[in-house]
């Protein structure tokens, strides 16, 4: 999204709201959550969606046979199976 500076503080609000939406499902069920106040069985239907699609399905694809991540629980730091954990639990 494009700002120039014409539009007014609730359409760029709008403008800015819309664009989370059509997101990734990480961040389209939590805008609809916390930003848009849409009941718990929209936001929900689109948070099942996060282990499907986006990022959350790319996390989980990166997972070894043995279900860890890079090979390691704790190291390399930032890519195993403990931050990427940490990673999708935010999502």
């Amino acid at each position: 999204m494009e700002y120039n500076g014409d539009l007014g503080h609730d359409e760029l609000m709008d403008a800015t709201l819309q664009w989370l939406l059509e997101g990734d499902p990480a961040i389209r069920w939590q805008a609809e959550r916390d930003l848009a106040d849409l009941p718990e069985p929209i936001w929900h239907r689109s948070r099942m969606h996060v282990s499907q699609d986006g990022w959350g399905r790319d996390l989980l694809e990166r997972q070894d046979p043995e279900g860890t991540w890079a090979d390691g629980l704790y190291t390399p730091k930032w890519t195993s199976t403990t931050y990427t954990m940490m990673l999708l639990r935010r999502l």
